[in-house]
């Protein structure tokens, strides 16, 4: 029987075996050629696989790994949500249960992470869990669409590089887009069964607990709700409680560790739009540089906290400073709205160029480099125009996918439910770019290639039975 199943869906083995073995062959590479201590431009060690932003979550699933070995609860050690929180569990518990030190001290006594620690487990467990969520969409996705539609979906979400990549790497994105194929397969199904909207509000959450960009990612999903059930209140019912049931505990949690109650973490807060973005708008309204934009809200944030006492240690206090920066963002913002617009059309279109080799690009980077921001366009986009090629390349498919699925909607033709589910891919792809967009970093693309991979396929199949329609009239 088993035999059988496997013949029967032959086209899935072969597509997930190969992309499997990609997968595990791209991770012993990146193990083999960049698990290694090297010193940095400001003579600090680091661990070239795992630097920048992932090295922060290492350090705080060390925090987690060491509290479990005290002999702390599951959750009493449990980290407040900070820039990451289900990433610094799955990867603190993992060396709990094989009892693996991550860290080791080097002669000058700085800590740096240690080489040849069973990471490619990590690795191994993250790519299973992706093509085990293929699996599953596949099961869903063979009842909604033609076969050859079905197959360009299934080993394009197999194989796109700029996918397959996050699998071999210690980013993020693996497990946010397995949850997210998850999801997918579940939205597919469109079933009011109240178990089946539970599972995908939980799923919702653990993509929230996973990645605090899909905070809001519910409201693309309430518009798919609508498209199929309508004023039914009771899916939208258990959806919320489904997601309820990872935002709420994720909130107690940071009360209890800080007397707050919250969801988004603060430090994402506090470094957000502000931060990264105020000075440019300032500086382009005033006609000064940015460096000086940057002087002149320092010095104003900075007499701000001496008049008002704050002490940004304190909680409270830190949360009232990053209320006074998200006022002042919006201050420059609506002083200065036509840049701004610019600006961040600028931004979404660097956003999108799909990059297939950003991770490992990645592993060469250095911030402490002082090329890195004397000169960041050149330091950070020394291969954009090879993402550019293979954008070009991808890009026309997708727009006549586009193209031909809105040209259905408006000359209504038979909506199927798997067109309701194209809509709310739409309004994914324009979540993610709305919040994330002005970023301008490829890395934040990787969930709107999910729902890319879609539209392209769409756009490859019409040229395919084109080509085929004119080969038969010559024949």
């Amino acid at each position: 029987m088993f035999i059988t199943k496997i013949r029967k869906n032959k086209f899935e083995v072969v597509v997930i075996c190969i992309a499997f073995l990609i997968s595990i062959i791209w991770s012993l590479y990146n193990i083999n050629n960049f698990d290694n201590n090297k010193i940095n431009f400001k003579g600090n060690w680091y661990n070239q696989l795992i630097y920048a932003d992932i090295g922060h979550k290492w350090r705080k699933a060390d925090d987690f790994r060491k509290k479990l070995n005290d002999g702390e609860s599951f959750f009493e050690a449990l980290p407040i949500y900070e820039k990451y929180f289900l990433p610094n569990i799955i990867v603190g518990y993992y060396y709990y249960i094989i009892d693996k030190e991550i860290y080791e001290k080097k002669p000058n006594g700085q800590r740096v992470i240690k080489v040849d620690n069973n990471k490619i487990g990590l690795l191994l467990a993250q790519i299973i869990f992706f093509y085990i969520s293929v699996i599953f969409f596949a099961s869903q996705l063979k009842k909604k669409v033609d076969p050859l539609l079905y197959k360009l979906i299934i080993f394009f979400l197999c194989l796109e590089p700029s996918i397959i990549q996050w699998h071999s790497t210690f980013w993020t994105e693996s497990i946010f887009l397995s949850l997210m194929v998850i999801l997918f397969s579940l939205l597919i199904k469109k079933k009011d069964k109240f178990i089946i909207n539970l599972f995908i509000g939980i799923i919702v959450g653990l993509m929230f607990a996973q990645r605090s960009v899909s905070f809001l990612y519910i409201l693309p999903i309430l518009i798919l709700y609508f498209l199929n059930f309508k004023l039914n209140i009771k899916p939208y019912l258990f959806l919320i409680i489904g997601y309820s049931l990872i935002v709420l505990p994720i909130g107690y949690n940071n009360f209890k560790k800080t007397g707050n109650f919250h969801f988004l973490s603060k430090d994402h807060q506090y470094y957000s739009f502000y931060h990264y973005f105020a000075h440019v708008i300032k500086a382009d309204r005033q006609k000064i540089s940015k460096q000086e934009a940057k002087e002149i809200l320092l010095k104003e944030e900075k007499n701000w906290i001496k008049n008002n006492k704050i002490d940004i240690k304190i909680f409270d206090d830190y949360v009232k400073n990053i209320d006074y920066r998200n006022k002042i963002f919006l201050k420059e913002l609506f002083e200065n709205p036509i840049f701004f617009l610019k600006l961040y059309t600028k931004k979404i279109i660097t956003m999108s160029i799909i990059n297939p080799l950003w991770t490992h690009e990645h592993y060469y980077y250095d911030k402490s480099d002082p090329e890195s921001y004397l000169n960041p366009k050149k330091y950070y986009h020394k291969n954009l125009y090879k993402s550019i090629i293979y954008s070009l390349f991808l890009y026309p498919f997708v727009i006549l996918g586009v193209f031909f699925f809105i040209k259905k909607i408006f000359i209504r033709e038979r909506i199927t439910e798997f067109d309701f589910f194209l809509i709310f891919n739409i309004f994914s792809i324009l979540y993610y770019l709305f919040i994330s967009g002005l970023w301008g970093n490829p890395k934040y693309f990787a969930p709107c290639m999910i729902s890319t991979i879609f539209f392209f396929s769409i756009g490859l199949k019409k040229i395919i039975i084109f080509f085929q329609k004119n080969k038969e009239i010559k024949g």
